[in-house]
């Protein structure tokens, strides 16, 4: 029951053709033991059921109950089954499931009232009797069951070949079965047993007949049963029946006898077929088919069912031979019935010769890529291929049992299709060829290029009609695209074309505009210069004449603050304050005037070999009496390369940097240092601030760039320090980088060219 569960619950559940996974269902080992518990059960079960029979006790009452209940109990199994799997199988399988279950129920029911009867009169079995009469029914419901149970029929063969294949078959069985069993029972002597002890067997035999039947008309590739064991389970039924049957005309049948072993063994059988049914059924679907790849069976049974029809009539004419050698008399009904029957199969073997000449002709025109169809001389299409039943939207079978008028409009003028096929030229018959339309499902209409040739039989009786028909709609739809194309260029073309006279009178009107404009501006250029220069002479000549002024003053000052009368704490402190401003406007009025030279090109800088040593020495003295003098830290290599710089624009540059740093970071150490690197030699300005806003960073060498104006009553300055740094270096050909420090702080970083013949610093 677990192994029912498991299938019936599981996740890969399709609840249309099986309740079972294929892939699941064989590729784990679990789920694989699972599922052989239950045949394993089945087999010991029968295994024991043997030994019962062969070496168990001899006691009558224990040879009734055991012997009855085990053929009623695996009879009621396999009806229960069947009735079960009615419920969870594909809806199309679901009322071949129930005739199925009705068919085992009344044989299971019949040996049940056997066993009932056996115990009210023990001589019941020795006459004529009901359950006689019943056993027909269920088989006539199982057989039902059997047909209605879904099943692909033959991809290839002819209905009329399939017809002659049963009839052969069955006709051939049918007279076996009389030979074998209905004539020997009729000749027998009456032995006053139970004369209708032949309708077992000859039930099974007619069950067994349908089924070879049922494998005629299926696919090979997809049976939809499991022809196998349903096969196994009527032999083994019908051997059984038959050595019931003879016990019975003898009278000496006792119930828990070895033949009852058959019955198990069936019942068994029966169970692998109501289990391997779903399978079989899902197989139906080509996928499932292929992915089962059962290629070799699928061939057995293909050649099975080809060699069957033959196979029964050779049979049947051995048997009259052979029949006719033991007993010296010839059976003439029988030999008529065999004549015929060979002839028969020499008819089928004709009709299997044409069908594989039609075939390869057919498997041709199905092999055509462009839709192909085969028309007789009335126009009703006999054979199309995959092709034409995609275009037109029809399927095969729908084709078949239509004309060509049907899915080709009427042709212009007076001809039909047929009589354009049957135009000659120069005597002969060509054909036609050209454009028209296909008539698919709705109406739609396919424009197609059709060809139509005549193929004539050797005899010229009848006329056959090939056609291939080439899809237009590809090439008719970039054909409109391109004609749509040429007229929208068309257009645009006499659109640009307006446009650009449109163009060329506003180009000329903005053209006057222009020069007139060009004139003025160049006008209010030659101005703006003029007014540039006036300007630069300006700021130069008042910087000048500031500059005398405060080296005056500054002289002045210091005459006051160094000379030989001691000031007051009050009056020197105004007086070191003086001297700061002076200080500051001093190097205000530098750097205007650095600013003006540069702006002017007329700075002299003259780039020779220096010591870094120099620059720091100059730098020391310069800002020996600020008061942050003392935050600064200087850094120098030993063997340091000169550099190729102006010592007054480095000292500069070096000096405005430094300047920086005392204005941003008032606290913490300055660190200035130097160093060699990829042939350059580098000069750092790192302070212990807040370090540099990210916004700030593109912006800090601009003119006049300040990332906070409002600080300017706090921080002295005008924006032009760090922009006199950048022209300083550029024009010394190096670069400059403001960057913050991974361990905080601004840094600044000064990249100059090494001078050629310098000598390294002791």
């Amino acid at each position: 029951m677990a192994y029912w569960n498991w299938l019936y619950n599981h996740p890969c559940y399709p609840g249309e053709l099986a309740p079972v996974c294929l892939p699941c269902y064989n590729t784990s080992m679990t789920q694989t033991l699972q599922r052989l518990r239950f045949p394993l059960a089945i087999g010991l079960l029968l295994a024991c059921y043997a030994a019962w029979l062969l070496w168990g006790s001899t006691d009558p009452w224990e040879r009734y109950w055991l012997g009855s209940l085990s053929i009623v109990v695996g009879g009621a199994a396999a009806a229960g089954l069947a009735v079960w799997l009615s419920g969870v199988v594909a809806p199309e399988a679901r009322s071949g499931y129930r005739l199925l279950g009705l068919g085992l129920g009344v044989w299971a029911f019949n040996d049940l009232l056997r066993m009932v009867l056996l115990a009210v009169r023990p001589d019941f079995l020795l006459r004529p009797n009901v359950c006689d009469v019943l056993y027909l029914p269920g088989a006539l419901l199982s057989g039902a069951g059997l047909v209605s149970l879904p099943r692909a029929l033959p991809s290839s063969g002819s209905r009329m070949r399939r017809w002659l294949d049963i009839t052969l078959t069955s006709l051939a069985s049918l007279t076996l079965i009389y030979l074998l069993a209905v004539q020997p029972r009729l000749n027998a002597p009456q032995a006053g047993g139970n004369p209708l002890g032949i309708l077992y067997p000859l039930s099974d035999l007619a069950l067994l007949l349908l089924v070879v039947n049922l494998l005629l008309i299926s696919d090979a590739r997809r049976p939809g049963l499991p022809f196998g064991w349903l096969t196994a389970a009527l032999v083994i039924y019908t051997l059984t029946d038959l050595l019931y049957a003879a016990a019975l005309g003898q009278g000496s049948y006792q119930i828990g006898a070895a033949t009852d072993l058959g019955w198990a063994v069936g019942d068994a059988l029966w169970l692998a077929v109501l289990l391997r049914t779903p399978f079989a059924i899902r197989a139906l679907n080509p996928a499932e088919s292929r992915r089962s790849g059962a290629g070799i069976l699928q061939g057995g049974v293909a050649r099975l069912q080809s060699l069957l029809p033959i196979l029964a009539v050779l049979v049947l004419g051995w048997f009259v031979l052979l029949d006719w050698q033991l007993s010296n008399e010839l059976n003439q009904p029988v030999l008529a019935v065999t004549v015929l029957l060979v002839l028969g199969l020499i008819a089928r073997q004709g009709l299997v010769t044409g069908e594989v000449e039609y075939e390869q002709y057919a498997g041709l025109v199905k092999s055509v890529a462009e839709p192909a169809f085969i028309c007789d001389e009335n126009g009703r299409l006999t054979l199309v291929n995959p092709a034409l039943s995609m275009a037109s939207g029809y399927s095969e079978a729908e084709l078949t049992s239509r004309t060509l008028a049907d899915l080709l409009p009427e042709p212009p003028g007076a001809y039909s299709w047929l009589d354009l096929a049957r135009l000659e030229q120069q005597g002969e018959v060509q054909g036609w060829s050209g454009e028209t339309v296909l008539l698919r499902r709705g109406g739609e209409r396919l424009p197609v290029f059709l060809s139509l040739r005549p193929v004539l039989s050797s005899s010229a009786r009848r006329l056959t009609i090939a056609g291939t028909a080439h899809d237009l709609s590809l090439q008719k739809r970039q054909q409109a695209a391109l004609q749509a194309a040429y007229e929208r260029i068309a257009a645009d073309r006499a659109e640009l074309e307006r446009l650009n006279r449109e163009l060329e009178q506003r180009v000329a009107e903005k053209t006057a505009d222009l020069s007139q404009a060009y004139q003025q501006l160049e006008a209010q250029n030659r101005m703006l210069r003029e007014l540039d220069r006036l300007k630069s002479d300006f700021v130069s000549l008042v910087s000048h004449e500031l500059r005398a002024p405060l080296t005056n003053i500054k002289s002045g000052i210091e005459l006051l603050m160094y000379g030989t009368r001691p000031l007051s704490g009050r009056s020197s402190q105004i007086l070191t304050l003086v001297q700061a401003e002076i200080e500051r406007l001093t190097h205000f009025v530098e750097t205007i005037l650095d600013l003006s030279a540069l702006d002017a090109g007329k700075l002299p800088l003259y780039p020779a070999p220096l010591p870094v040593s120099r620059i720091y020495t100059a730098l020391q003295n310069q800002i020996a009496h600020l008061p942050d003098a003392g935050r600064v830290r200087w850094s120098l290599p030993e063997n340091c390369p000169a550099v190729l710089a102006d010592e007054q624009a480095l000292t500069s540059i070096l000096f405005h940097l430094l300047d920086n740093a005392f204005k941003y970071a008032p606290q913490g150490e300055i660190e200035v240092s130097a160093g060699v690197e990829n042939g350059r030699l580098w000069l750092q300005v790192r302070d212990h601030g807040a370090g540099l806003p990210p916004d700030a960073l593109p912006h800090l060498f601009e003119q006049f760039y300040r990332h906070d104006s409002q600080d300017n009553r706090t921080v002295y300055g005008h924006g032009l320090g760090l922009y006199i740094v950048r022209r300083l270096v550029e024009a010394m050909q190096g670069e400059v980088r403001a960057e913050n420090h991974p361990q905080g702080g601004a840094c600044f970083t000064c990249w100059l060219p090494l001078a050629e013949m310098g000598e390294p610093e002791g």
